[in-house]
Formats: structure tokens, C-alpha cells, sequence
């Protein structure tokens, strides 16, 4: 979800297999979400002048 420059919520739907790239720290129950953001799409340049990044996960497990 991002709010455009009016406060106005937009939701994208995520495909299967993708998520937000974020880090997340934790300091006892605390816990922080970082999101990575990059340039927006084009298409929706007028929402935000930023994008949250989104990433392939990788559920390979060594």
C-alpha cells in the first residue's frame, strides 16, 4: 500500500513468490521494519516519488 500526496490509500497485489525487500531489526520485543525503495514505475509516478523494492523470495534452505 502507498498513500498518494492527498493521504488516499493504494493497494497492489503481490504475486505468489514475492515479497517486500526490508530488513528488520530486533532489539529485545522491539522490532523495526526498514523498506528498501527505489524510483516508482512510471504508471505510478504520481502516487509517490518512491517504491518499495519487491524481490523473488528464495526459500532454498542450505
Amino acid at each position: 500500500m502507498e498513500k498518494d500526496a492527498s493521504r488516499m490509500s493504494h493497494w497492489f497485489e503481490m504475486q505468489e513468490g514475492f515479497a517486500l525487500d526490508c530488513l528488520v531489526l530486533r532489539e529485545g520485543d522491539q522490532r523495526r521494519v526498514y523498506v528498501v525503495t527505489s524510483t516508482p514505475p512510471e504508471e505510478f509516478s504520481w502516487i509517490h516519488d518512491r517504491w518499495p523494492l519487491v524481490a523473488a523470495l528464495n526459500l532454498k534452505r542450505s
